[in-house]
């Protein structure tokens, strides 16, 4: 069974080998004793981002995802943020259908990237988790 903790970002990036040079707020999730992915606020570039990273995707894990992300959306407009972006994870033909889900909405595309953004006072009112 999948289960989310908080986690140190540092301790993140280097467990799995991504760079996280941002202020962050971090979570992992664990299932059975393996790490499975982990998601957090990281703040950069002058705007919010909500990230994931997903090491062994399986379909049961998209509700507590969906649940995180609601619960990241929250913290961050309890930190103030109006606004948060995400970029689109584009291995995963599911990904638009979870963001949508979310409350995120497609906003650009940035150097060759999706960049949806969702806006916290509707997310907080439209995300049905």
């Amino acid at each position: 069974m999948l289960t989310i903790h908080p986690a140190d970002p540092h301790q993140v990036a280097v467990a799995l080998d991504v760079v996280i040079d941002w202020p962050a707020i971090a979570f992992v999730g664990i299932d059975d004793g393996v790490l499975a992915g982990s998601g957090g606020l990281a703040w950069g570039g002058k705007r919010c981002w909500l990230w994931f990273k997903t090491i062994d995707p399986k379909p049961e894990y998209a509700r507590p995802v969906l649940q995180m992300a609601k619960r990241l959306l929250r913290k961050a407009g309890q930190l103030g943020e109006s606004r948060v972006f995400t970029v689109r994870d584009q291995k995963f033909a599911t990904s638009p259908r979870l963001l949508k889900l979310t409350g995120f909405r497609l906003f650009a595309i940035e150097d060759g990237q999706e960049v949806y953004t969702c806006d916290i006072g509707k997310a907080a009112a439209d995300v049905g988790v």
